[in-house]
């Protein structure tokens, strides 16, 4: 008749906690990896909302809106790391973003701010947002003149690796 007060033995019980802990140390760094994708991915198509809704705004309106980087929350400044700002001609403030210390968000065009005409174009506001992630170029949306977003391609992002050189 077998004995109804049977358990583990300690050994059972450590050979399956050193499995759970050599299990636990692979997954944790791929995890690790699949979270940063995230936060930059949500980071890009949040970048590509604002500046689609600003030049739809300044279409709709019928007026210039500003789209600049902002380090205190209420001017424009060249650092977009740590946010934004979205605004009227008349410095009225439509939007105020800010980021987290992790995201370091990066602008490079003819000017320091993006300004949408009234016809949704942005003549010279061309330029590039990216963000780099260990010396490489994570992601880039580029604006043409006309005021339009893309994503950059592979290759494009290989090619701006120097931007993100220290």
């Amino acid at each position: 008749m077998p004995n109804k007060d049977q358990g583990f033995t300690l050994v059972e019980l450590l050979i399956t906690l050193a499995l759970l802990a050599i299990v636990a140390n692979i997954a944790v760094p791929a995890f690790d990896g699949l979270i940063t994708r995230n936060r930059q991915q949500a980071l890009m198509e949040q970048v590509a909302s604002v500046l689609n809704n600003a030049r739809a705004e300044a279409i709709l309106q019928r007026r210039m809106i500003e789209v600049c980087g902002s380090s205190d929350g209420k001017t424009c400044s060249a650092s977009w790391s740590s946010g934004w700002l979205v605004r009227t001609s008349d410095h009225r403030i439509l939007q105020l973003t800010q980021l987290p210390s992790h995201d370091a968000l990066r602008w490079s065009g003819f000017q320091q701010g993006i300004r949408f005409h009234n016809n949704g174009s942005s003549p010279i506001s061309n330029g590039r947002f990216y963000q780099c992630h260990e010396q490489k170029v994570a992601w880039q949306l580029v604006l043409n003149r006309q005021g339009r977003l893309r994503q950059a391609t592979a290759a494009e992002n290989t090619d701006k690796a120097p931007l993100c050189s220290p």
